[in-house]
């Protein structure tokens, strides 16, 4: 109970910047599929310019079930996670991309799971997983394997970021250490949430087509962005993983 009220079971944590085509469509597939169990939709804008937020307000006004929160500096993807996460007034977080990527038809396996354990990631490495374009699944598949070697990780798929996590479990990391930067945060959640002795279960999803627009193309830069992440994390995991038992 928070200030009198309820809480939900679960929040679902949604970020985005520039989906005023999709996040309505989403944010209502999130509702049906969730439709038995207690919970909230937060829709974390990153000041979008295409008015992404007063989109969703328009379309969910009235359902208390969905909470719009608009940053307005610092644009960040990892900042917006973190803004919901530090928002959400759920038992348990559920985090998916904005642009349909990530389907909502894996949330409520995702959630039953979390009877077992104390998180659950989605990966398209293992069998029953997919993701389309054949470069992009080899490279991502290969520096999954580097990650893996660089840090004494054994995640297979660290960059998805699709997940569901009790909110205690997620209350072990320290935010400051994780949440910045882009996609590169998935990386050191997976690796402080290891550190930390989280069980972790990690289930096959096929990732979905976009809803609308285009996705991230400068492979290069978030390559160089990530390995960098990752080699930070690999010359400090002596004294991080110390000071974490």
């Amino acid at each position: 109970m928070i200030d009198g009220v309820m809480a939900p079971e679960v929040s679902v944590i949604l970020p985005c910047f520039n989906e005023r085509e999709g996040i309505v469509g989403l944010v209502g597939d999130i509702r049906r599929v969730l439709a038995s169990r207690s919970h909230e939709v937060v829709v974390v804008d990153d000041h979008s310019p295409d008015g992404t937020a007063e989109v969703v307000r328009k379309a969910f006004a009235g359902d208390g079930g969905v909470r719009v929160v608009e940053r307005e500096r610092d644009p960040s993807l990892a900042k917006s996670i973190r803004e919901g996460l530090e928002q959400a007034k759920g038992r348990v977080f559920v985090v998916l991309d904005s642009d349909g990527n990530h389907d909502p038809k894996y949330m409520p396996f995702m959630l039953d799971a979390l009877g077992h354990y104390d998180a659950v990631f989605g990966s398209r490495y293992l069998y029953g997983g997919r993701m389309s374009g054949r470069l992009r699944h080899h490279l991502s598949w290969l520096f999954n394997i580097f990650v893996r070697l660089a840090t004494g990780g054994n995640i297979i798929d660290y960059l998805f970021g699709y997940f569901a996590i009790k909110r205690e479990a997620m209350e072990q990391c320290r935010y400051d250490d994780v949440f910045w930067g882009y996609g590169d945060y998935c990386i050191r959640l997976l690796y402080f949430l290891e550190a930390a002795g989280v069980s972790i279960l990690q289930v096959p999803m096929i990732i979905a087509p976009r809803r609308a627009g285009t996705g991230n193309s400068n492979l290069g830069r978030v390559f160089v962005q990530y390995t960098l992440a990752t080699l930070r994390l690999a010359l400090t995991h002596r004294r991080l993983r110390t000071s974490w038992q």
